[in-house]
């Protein structure tokens, strides 16, 4: 009885075996990529570095949200520092990192297994209804996307830094004293990713676009600049296109004086936030009398040297025409970036 029983199992044993031999490993299907990058020439000759470009990179939906990125070959992911060009919200482009006068810096960084981003965003337009929150927003959602691709890229999304230029810097500044805007429930997986980094590097900037207030009352404090004053400088078009909005009774509502503190990177700052690299050093010491004058005074720098030790923000300034104060590693910004990437 047990023979037969063993003569009929032992078919269904070596059949059952045979098949799980055979039975090959579940296929996983690998994720499809979120973007696929055509490279092409660089704009510039990049020497040694041995690098790869992409150009005119969609991050939203506007003609003008688009990035330009340079990548160092490398095996593992590599840092990123994301160059914002300056123009006072009206003007510039992305093309300012290739100037002759980053394009050393560039190399530097790449030489050094350091990816570099640059962005445009949208400006300010002559009816202006959005103001300067709509360029900050965009240079916002650009951080945001270049995380969201970053294994696309071949990036660390947790070593990321930020450089501008003006317009650009008080940029990198807003969203680095903001805390992070980062919406894990959102629709868009975009806006889930994270806006903190680990420093930023500020170039002929400003301390705060809450123009009346901080400009006033602790930029040029010495001075007993007035609000005349300033708007004799600033003037009255450019300050409501600034703000989005078309007349003084506009600015004189309470929405304007939530919109000035949004914009109070001053304010802002908190000792969670990252190190800050800061140098104006383009304009002269004395009385401010024109828009550039006011918009990159040394003493922009000054106060955000001040504020920041106040709450215990690590820095490294250096400010004045003549010189006013000077950090004492004398640090420049591929360095900081070197440094601040490396930890």
């Amino acid at each position: 009885m047990l023979l037969n029983r063993l003569k009929i199992l032992l078919p269904i044993l070596l059949l059952i075996s045979t098949t799980a031999c055979n039975k090959e490993e579940p296929v996983i299907p690998s994720e499809e990529p979120l973007i696929e990058l055509d490279f092409s020439t660089p704009p510039f000759d990049l020497q040694a570095a041995d690098a790869r470009f992409a150009e005119d990179i969609p991050y939203d939906q506007y003609e003008s949200t688009q990035f330009d990125i340079l990548l160092p070959t490398s095996a593992t992911p590599t840092p990123l520092v994301v160059f914002i060009h300056g123009g006072g919200f009206t003007g510039g482009d992305k093309q300012f990192a290739y100037s002759s006068d980053y394009q050393a810096s560039v190399i530097e960084l790449l030489s050094n297994g350091i990816a570099v981003a640059t962005i445009n965003y949208r400006l300010l337009e002559g009816n202006e209804t959005v103001g300067v929150l709509k360029s900050l927003n965009d240079a916002k959602r650009a951080v945001q996307y270049l995380r969201y691709i970053h294994q696309e890229l071949n990036v660390d999304k947790d070593k990321i830094g930020l450089f501008g230029s003006s317009a650009g810097a008080s940029t990198s500044l807003w969203i680095a004293t903001n805390d992070d805007f980062k919406d894990p429930n959102n629709t868009d997986p975009v806006l889930r990713q994270s806006t903190r980094v680990q420093g930023v590097a500020l170039r002929a900037t400003q301390s705060s676009l809450d123009i009346e207030n901080r400009w006033i009352n602790d930029v040029f404090e010495d001075f007993g600049s007035s609000w005349d004053d300033l708007l004799a400088g600033f003037g009255e078009e450019a300050l409501f296109r600034f703000y989005g909005i078309n007349s003084w009774e506009e600015y004189e509502s309470p929405t304007i004086d939530q919109y000035r503190k949004s914009v109070d990177m001053l304010s802002l700052l908190s000792a969670d936030d990252p190190e800050i690299w800061v140098t104006n050093t383009g304009g002269h010491n004395n009385v401010p009398q024109t828009q550039g004058s006011f918009n990159h005074h040394p003493f922009h720098a000054r106060e955000i040297k001040e504020f920041a030790d106040a709450v215990g923000v690590p820095n490294v300034a250096t400010y004045g025409k003549p010189l006013l104060f000077s950090d004492p590693s004398n640090e420049d910004f591929v360095d900081f970036f070197i440094r601040k990437l490396g930890e």
